[in-house]
This record gives C-alpha cells, sequence and structure tokens, in this order.
C-alpha cells in the first residue's frame, strides 16, 4: 500500500513539471487520470530567478560569483531556457557545480605563490562552462534500415 501511494505522490509530482508529457501518459491510461484529485502547474523560472538560485548555490559551498560570471550566467540562462526539456534550477546548479571544478582546475594551474584567499573563493567568468546543446536530430522519411 505504502509502495503505491508513493508511487502516486511521485506521478502527481511529475505532472506538475512536465504537464504535456504526463497528459500523454495519462491518455494512455485512463484509470490512472481518476486516482490524480489536483494538479498545481508551475511555470518555468526567468532569468533572474536562475541567476538568484546560482548565486546562492554559490553561497551555500562558500563562493561567491564576480559580475561577469554573473553576466555569464544570465546569456547561458536566456539560450538554455529556450530548449525544450530545459533543466530548470537543476541546470543552475549543474552549471555551478561545474565551474567548481573548472575553478580548481584553474587554480591549479596557477603559481601556488601568485593564489590568493580571494581566489579559493570566487568563481570567475572564465569557470563558467556554456553547456553541450544537444544535435538536433535528424528527420527521417521511410524506413530505417
Amino acid at each position: 500500500m505504502l509502495m503505491r501511494r508513493s508511487a502516486i505522490v511521485l506521478i502527481r509530482m511529475i505532472r506538475i513539471r512536465y504537464p504535456d508529457k504526463m497528459e500523454g501518459f495519462l491518455n494512455k491510461n485512463p484509470g490512472l487520470r481518476s486516482r490524480i484529485a489536483f494538479h498545481v502547474p508551475f511555470s518555468d523560472y526567468d532569468t533572474k530567478d536562475l541567476c538568484s538560485i546560482a548565486d546562492l548555490l554559490a553561497k551555500d559551498m562558500g563562493l561567491s560569483l564576480t559580475e561577469d560570471a554573473k553576466e555569464k550566467l544570465s546569456e547561458i540562462f536566456d539560450t538554455a531556457r529556450l530548449q525544450p526539456d530545459f533543466g530548470n534550477g537543476r541546470f543552475a546548479r549543474n552549471i555551478i557545480e561545474k565551474a567548481r571544478f573548472s575553478q580548481a582546475q584553474r587554480l591549479l594551474s596557477m603559481d601556488i605563490s601568485s593564489i590568493k584567499n580571494s581566489d579559493l573563493s570566487r568563481l570567475c567568468a572564465s569557470d563558467i562552462q556554456e553547456p553541450e546543446r544537444p544535435a538536433a536530430k535528424a528527420r527521417q522519411i521511410g524506413f530505417a534500415c
């Protein structure tokens, strides 16, 4: 019973974030629709919200973002929000986690005597990597062999 209830809660949560995909799923199994009493639609975060999330995530890691890094993040979020299946807050978290690794690589390449304490707690624009965009799938006409 608990497992079944957990599955229904999970479906409710998925429905909130991916309404189009869940609608298709529910249309394939009409009995499921009667088990979901309500749904709450959430709109995607805007660029300003995503920048705030990224800033908060960095602060939670003991890091700060330079102004250049914030501008670069804003540009990346503007572009990424247009992609299908955009990950919203998860996308911001992934960018900051990757930036942390880039920062470590940047610091390792520096002369140790030139590294300041502020370098250890700051993410620069060069640490922010623009994620790869998935290649557009070529549409195929006819039968695939």
